[in-house]
């Protein structure tokens, strides 16, 4: 059960591997809330070229979430969420603007997210991750780190193996709680 503020801004922070569906939920998410949604690979698209591209990314997400939670509206953050410190960043910005704080966590069947991964278009992104074999790899270089604690007033895990019109209906029951 969530410890909400009924008139507070909602910060939901997607979580979850490529392919598991957090675009597809927070993209229904914020059409059915009308609320902003800041997609980390949209920034990284951007400054691809430069230095430390993917800290950069995270960083201006972090921000205009920020700013949309400043101005008291509850806003979407979709990123991989791989790291405890991008938890800890949430936690920290929810709590500078008193907002609510959710972390949709979405998560498939092997055999499922296989045959996702597998399916990217190569067309879509260069730094997207495509296929089985690219994601194992990448696993193993995270070593775990992705398995950190959250909160359980803060935490949704979502099989996004059902319609997304159902993910969209179990996060706006969890938050109505």
């Amino acid at each position: 059960m969530s410890t909400s503020s009924p008139s507070a801004p909602w910060l939901f922070a997607m979580k979850g591997h490529p392919a598991t569906g957090k675009s597809a939920v927070a993209h229904a998410l914020a059409q059915r809330l009308r609320i902003p949604l800041i997609d980390k690979d949209d920034i990284k698209d951007v400054v691809l070229g430069l230095p430390n591209a993917n800290d950069l990314a995270y960083a201006a997400m972090w921000q205009i979430a920020a700013t949309q939670l400043a101005l008291r509206l509850s806003v979407i953050a979709v990123s991989p969420l791989s790291y405890p410190a991008g938890y800890t960043q949430a936690c920290e910005i929810a709590a500078n603007y008193y907002a609510n704080l959710l972390v949709i966590e979405t998560v498939l069947a092997e055999a499922e997210w296989r045959r996702r991964l597998d399916a990217r278009d190569p067309a879509d992104s260069t730094h997207k991750i495509r296929g089985w074999e690219a994601m194992q790899a990448r696993l193993r270089q995270y070593d775990g780190c992705w398995q950190y604690p959250i909160a359980p007033g803060h935490h949704l895990v979502l099989d996004t193996s059902a319609p997304t019109t159902f993910s969209v209906q179990h996060i706006l029951d969890r938050i109505q709680t």
